[in-house]
């Protein structure tokens, strides 16, 4: 066969060490955000903060329809309005994600946590311990895992960087191999490129996404203590209308310096020393850039959001709508992984209390009028149980063609059955009431 040479043009993303900052912002929740900066202010020659600027609004968290008070005698640290500890936090995204069985199955797993945040115990233990199947135990173990930290309830290690990748930059092969197989083995680039038969360039690039997560779940967080969480935005309901403010009080306004931008330019520069302050400018670029995206983007998406999920501010959970980081996507114009960036880590003041972005999304199911989320199927069917005839109750069945006659939603009687038993209702023959 004869060789020859040949010139192909191909598109391929090559992150600068500019766009590496900014995709590193847009994970950060406020307080951490808050933290890189000021950290970056010290170490950043290119960098320097804007003093003696007029004060932006400053939200008050507070209830509008109550009396007026006396500002001085609220700061902002009683602003706060929650302040709870990790397993706190915990606690409020699964009653938030779950009912009934699942949610008694959900409080075992976190119960059972290590300080990693690890599940410290078998799921078979968990499944024995409250007379239930495996398979029921680890459907909500799967659903745990995306809760914030991402990876929490996870078995191993690396599970739960795998789930982090998975939110991060999805399903990928060689980075799932290079994450259970070759953890410890990420430096030792002569050696992969053997075993994966891929190029050196390939293999930095999944490294480099491998070593930019969290090596467990509560790392930088102290499970046993204190820790306040600080609303990323705060939502107002003010009646006819939500206001909408970015919380980033305390976070330093930044700009470039032009000091040592001369300084690059000089022939008698050393090289080492010219790529040294190269990366750095690089890095403040993508610093000063990375903060307005994210507050552009994080207030975008919720704008998106409220608009979406206005009932559900208003009357709480059993009125969320169907919503997916798809539909969110698509509005938005970004990719599914950049919505996920912006709303993972990230909390939300709102008039339902402080609760995590995550909270606004909801799977859904189709009707004839369009689609509704397994919330509001979930509180059909509560209330079709409330108010049934005691003596003759509703059987799955019949609740089943109630649901499609009068609301248009079509779903199966063992449907109907899953749903009622993760409400914790007992079936038909055992809520009948003698005569």
């Amino acid at each position: 066969m004869k060789q020859t040479l040949s010139l192909k043009l191909t598109n391929k993303l090559v992150l600068t060490i500019s766009l590496k900052q900014q995709l590193t912002l847009l994970l950060l929740p406020k307080v951490e955000l808050e933290q890189t900066i000021k950290a970056e202010l010290e170490e950043n020659p290119f960098l320097e903060e804007l003093t003696n600027i007029e004060e932006e609004y400053e939200p008050k968290l507070v209830d509008l329809a109550t009396p007026s008070f006396d500002e001085d005698d609220f700061t902002l640290d009683k602003r706060l309005a929650y302040k709870p500890t990790f397993l706190d936090s915990l606690e409020l995204q699964i009653s938030l994600e779950f009912e009934g069985k699942q949610l008694q199955i959900a409080k075992e797993i976190i119960g059972n946590l290590d300080e990693k945040g690890l599940l410290a115990i078998d799921v078979e233990e968990i499944a024995k311990k409250l007379n239930l199947k495996k398979q029921e135990v680890e459907t909500v173990r799967q659903k745990i895992k995306n809760l914030e930290p991402t990876g929490i309830a996870s078995k191993t290690i690396e599970e739960a960087i795998y789930t982090q990748y998975l939110e991060l930059f999805g399903e990928d092969q060689l980075a799932k191999s290079l994450i259970y197989e070759d953890l410890y083995n990420l430096n030792n680039l002569d050696y992969l490129k053997d075993k994966y038969k891929v190029d050196e360039e390939t293999l930095k690039e999944k490294i480099c996404n491998i070593k930019s997560l969290k090596p467990y779940p509560t790392y930088g967080l102290d499970i046993d203590e204190t820790k306040y969480i600080e609303p990323d935005i705060f939502i107002y309901d003010l009646g006819d209308r939500f206001e909408i403010k970015i919380n980033e009080i305390g976070i330093p306004k930044i700009k470039l310096t032009n000091q040592y931008k001369r300084l690059i330019s000089k022939k008698e520069l050393p090289e080492e020393t010219r790529k040294f302050l190269e990366e750095k400018l690089q890095k403040a670029i993508g610093i000063v850039k990375g903060i307005q995206q994210r507050r552009e983007n994080l207030k975008k998406i919720v704008n998106i959001l409220v608009k979406r999920q206005e009932e559900f501010l208003r009357k709480g959970k059993q009125y969320l709508k169907p919503l997916t980081l798809k539909d969110i996507a698509n509005e938005v114009g970004l990719h599914e992984s950049t919505v996920s960036r912006i709303v993972s880590n990230k909390y939300a003041y709102t008039p339902i209390g402080t609760i995590p972005l995550k909270s606004f999304f909801a799977t859904k199911l189709k009707t004839k009028e369009g689609e509704v989320s397994t919330e509001k199927v979930k509180h059909l069917i509560k209330q079709l149980i409330e108010e049934e005839n005691k003596t003759k109750p509703l059987s799955d069945e019949a609740i089943s063609k109630i649901l499609r006659k009068d609301f248009g939603i079509r779903i199966a009687r063992r449907t109907v059955a899953k749903y009622r038993e993760e409400l914790n209702i007992p079936d038909s023959r055992k809520r009948r009431v003698a005569k």
